[in-house]
């Protein structure tokens, strides 16, 4: 009978969790790699490794090649797989390793290649994500791919729920996954005509502009946003406000005004704004260095009906 698959998991994200518990209880899990500046993960590994006697490597980006081959001769592992994992993986640790390394990609490839497929998923108002298990190679997001699984994004779904909703499928599908790779099934090569790649989020993704995008598209951005960036960013007299969930109104009255003008501003009408192509957006939930609030709160600090929001300056 053949020996089942010892794991080693390198992670870097609460999405990782839900599989390292699985893989815990089954009794595959035999090592954690974690980078040394995510308190969060580390604290959940350590507390997983002192319940299952599983070793756990705290790795920093200078020693991490050889912290790997550590953690490869100490724990005997057969599979590793990288979950959302920061640092590419040596060419010389796949070398010594060939068909060992695997990535879960919390997205679908080759369509949703890059470090934040969950951002642009839910940006671009994509009703299709989901989870992509590929080889590691030396190109990034480009391995064959052994199994792929695709999930519905609801329409509410924010960032966060996003990922938590990847995380279960993670864990999902673990058995599966385990059973391709105990055949050695080599997977499938990606179609790089379908191949996109999109780079991490920088600031001016997650700015809004009022003059260029539609209530619909700044809705989409803020869901985006939440919680991860606290929202996506405008500005107010040079006070930087968030915006983390917003709602496209009908029926307002056109009139003259320039986009990110406030045309309502109170408690039962809340804060509206105009966007581009005359649609126009409620601010259900802002966020500012003063707090959490409802946007038609922000009346509190001196908004009023008729002020105009402007793009946040990066």
């Amino acid at each position: 009978m053949t020996e089942p698959l010892k794991i080693a998991v390198l992670c870097n994200n609460r999405m990782a969790f839900p599989a390292l518990q699985a893989l815990q209880a089954a009794g595959r899990l035999c090592a954690l790699g974690v980078p040394d500046n995510n308190v969060e993960v580390i604290e959940f590994c350590s507390m997983l490794s002192k319940q299952s006697g599983t070793p756990l490597f705290i790795m920093t980006k200078e020693s991490c090649t050889d912290q790997i081959k550590d953690m490869m001769n100490i724990s005997g592992a057969g599979i590793v797989f990288t979950m959302t994992f920061p640092w590419k993986i040596s060419s010389e640790i796949l070398a010594l390793y060939p068909g060992k390394f695997y990535n879960f990609h919390y997205g679908l490839l080759p369509e949703m290649r890059g470090a934040d497929p969950v951002f642009e998923t839910i940006r671009s108002r994509s009703v299709q994500s989901g989870i992509t298990v590929h080889s590691i190679d030396r190109n990034i997001d480009k391995g064959a791919i052994i199994l792929k699984r695709n999930t519905t994004v609801a329409s509410d779904m924010t960032h966060g729920a996003l990922c938590t909703h990847l995380s279960w499928l993670g864990a999902n599908i673990l058995n599966e996954l385990l059973n391709l790779l105990q055949r050695n099934f080599p997977g499938t090569e990606q179609n790089e005509e379908k191949a996109r790649y999109y780079p991490k989020p920088g600031a001016s993704d997650v700015c809004i502009s009022w003059e260029k995008q539609d209530a619909e598209t700044i809705e989409a951005l803020t869901k985006a946003c939440n919680p991860w960036n606290k929202g996506a960013y405008t500005q107010w007299k040079g006070w930087n406000i968030r915006v983390l969930e917003a709602t496209p109104v009908q029926n307002i009255n056109h009139d003259n005004a320039l986009p990110g003008t406030v045309m309502y501003l109170d408690e039962e009408n809340g804060l509206i704004v105009k966007c581009n192509h005359n649609s126009h957006l409620r601010l259900n939930i802002v966020y500012t260095e003063e707090g959490f609030m409802s946007g038609y709160k922000l009346s509190v600090f001196g908004l009023r009906k008729g002020e105009k929001f402007s793009q946040f300056i990066t």
